[in-house]
């Protein structure tokens, strides 16, 4: 039977594996799952194991599990062993992963019923031991820094809080922060005031629009649909752009399939939007090449001046709430040297001295500010 151990904080030590996939054999395996869980799979005789566990985003993890459990059930198969005859167990998911620890339970628990659970949340990076022959699942684990994986608790500075983004520390955070028409007002702002400001004022000139810390893109499909609606209705004919980026290269490479799981309420409100710039199938929305060749996916850390310039309008929903103001000042020149004339910017809330310093105009409204 598989068995849990936990190990002292001080015997916290270096491990053979790392990030995504299926570890099998019979030796000992050495994982380092860091914040993720991991499933656990032991023949009857202990001759042979696995662990399984992914360091993917909200947008992929689901079929990157599925897919490392079937591998590992097919080489178990090969070897004599029913899924039936074997042993399983979940172990570690901190409480930022838990929507994780959720999927991983709903995925594995079709062909396992009967799974031991070790070691659930807390804030803890861990390295699992995972012995076939004895059963025994060792774990050592530190305490983790709130900074390090939870930024929305963190006023992180330009210096600390980049490694933690691009790495994916902050990936359970703002992977799960990103959903379908998720800031109401700046759509409200796009209906009532930029597009016709654009339109205005330079008919003529592309409409360029910069999702800043897209995260898993959801943003970034949901203005380039919103934006070509209005574009159509009004009969323009200027091109348009929406430049999504982040900083971390998992989310932009997953935002790129264009393939996202929706919840039922987005399904619900936004099915006409789906049906008509994609193909929804259950919950799954596949986005076709119409609405995909107006979105651009990058890399691009927000503290370095931009390169490209023009747009009429930047939204960055995931960031500004984590950093400190020296931080949030720099974002915010950033943004300012690449707008046009009138330019909008939207941060999400920011303090008075902030805007005064930087010359920003308010709009109440719009909860953003323009570039006069």
């Amino acid at each position: 039977m598989i068995g849990f151990k936990l190990l002292h904080e001080k015997n916290h030590s270096s491990a053979t594996h790392k990030g995504t996939g299926a570890w099998f054999g019979s030796k000992p395996i050495n994982v380092d799952i860091g914040q993720n869980p991991v499933f656990l799979l032991r023949a009857p005789d202990g001759s042979v194991g696995a662990a399984i566990s992914s360091n993917d985003s909200a947008n992929a993890y689901k079929q990157a599990l599925i897919t490392l459990v079937k591998n590992t059930l097919d080489r178990f198969s090969r070897g004599g062993f029913s899924a039936a005859s074997l042993e399983a167990a979940m172990l570690g998911g901190a409480e930022n992963a838990r929507w994780k620890w959720d999927r991983m339970l709903e995925i594995v628990r079709n062909d396992f019923t009967n799974i031991k659970k070790f070691d659930e949340g807390g804030l803890y990076y861990r390295i699992i031991h995972f012995d076939p022959k004895s059963g025994l699942a060792a774990v050592s684990r530190k305490k983790a820094n709130p900074d390090d994986w939870n930024p929305a608790s963190a006023k992180l500075s330009i210096e600390s809080g980049t490694k933690g983004f691009s790495e994916g520390h902050a990936g359970g955070v703002v992977a799960n922060a990103t959903r379908f028409f998720r800031e109401k007002t700046t759509f409200t702002a796009l209906r009532e005031v930029v597009i016709p400001a654009h339109l205005a004022e330079t008919p003529d000139a592309p409409f360029l629009f910069w999702s800043a810390a897209c995260s898993a893109g959801a943003e970034a499909y949901s203005y380039a649909m919103y934006i070509h609606r209005l574009l159509t209705r009004a009969k323009a004919t200027c091109p348009f752009k929406v430049f999504a980026t982040d900083i971390n290269q998992k989310l932009v490479e997953g935002a790129k399939t264009g393939v996202y799981k929706a919840n039922k309420n987005d399904i619900g409100e936004y099915r006409a939007y789906f049906r008509r710039y994609g193909e929804l199938d259950g919950d799954t929305v596949r986005f076709g090449k119409e609405i995909r060749q107006f979105i651009s996916f990058n890399t691009f850390d927000l503290k370095q001046r931009p390169r490209k310039k023009g747009f009429r309008m930047v939204v960055c929903a995931n960031v500004f709430q984590y950093y400190d103001d020296a931080a949030r000042s720099h974002f915010l020149e950033n943004f300012m040297s690449a707008v046009t004339r009138p330019g909008y910017i939207f941060v999400g809330p920011m303090r008075d001295p902030i805007i005064h310093a930087l010359g920003l105009k308010k709009l109440t409204k719009y909860k953003m500010f323009m570039v006069e």
